[in-house]
C-alpha cells in the first residue's frame, strides 16, 4: 500500500518530453479531469531517461487549471528544486518533484514544465498518483 504510485496506464500529462531549455513547455500529454478528485491524487515529475541539470538552474513543475478545456490559468500549486554549486543528474524513473492536486481545482489540469538556465539535457514523465483512502 505505501511506497506503491496507484496510476492510469498509460496517461500522462508529459510523456518523454524533453525538458525546456531556460524556458518553459507545457506537458505534451494535454489536460486531464481531476476537478472531481476532492484532493486525492498528486502530480509526479519523474526522469524519463537521464536528467542533468547545471550548476544554479532552477526546475519547476507547476499546474494550470481550467473549467473549458481552452483556457488555463496557472494554479496556486508548484513544486520548485534548484540544483547547488555543481550539475545534479537525475537517473531514468527518479523523482524530481511531487505535488497535490488542490481540492478546489478546476475540471481540467495540465502541467507546465519551466526551467531557469540553458544546457539542461533529459526527458521527463509527469502522471498522477491516486492516493489510498
Amino acid at each position: 500500500m505505501y511506497k506503491h504510485t496507484l496510476r492510469v496506464n498509460g496517461e500522462y500529462l508529459a510523456k518523454a518530453q524533453a525538458i525546456p531549455s531556460n524556458t518553459n513547455a507545457v506537458g505534451n500529454g494535454g489536460s486531464i479531469k481531476a476537478g472531481s478528485a476532492m484532493g486525492a491524487m498528486e502530480v509526479i515529475m519523474a526522469a524519463a531517461d537521464a536528467v542533468t541539470l547545471p550548476a544554479q538552474t532552477t526546475i519547476t513543475l507547476q499546474l494550470e487549471g481550467s473549467e473549458d478545456n481552452a483556457s488555463f490559468t496557472l494554479m496556486p500549486v508548484n513544486h520548485s528544486v534548484t540544483t547547488g554549486s555543481g550539475s545534479t543528474k537525475f537517473a531514468a524513473g527518479e523523482e524530481l518533484a511531487r505535488l497535490p492536486i488542490p481540492s478546489n481545482a478546476p475540471k481540467h489540469v495540465r502541467c507546465r514544465i519551466v526551467t531557469t538556465k540553458s544546457g539542461v539535457s533529459g526527458t521527463v514523465d509527469v502522471f498522477c498518483d491516486f492516493l489510498p483512502r
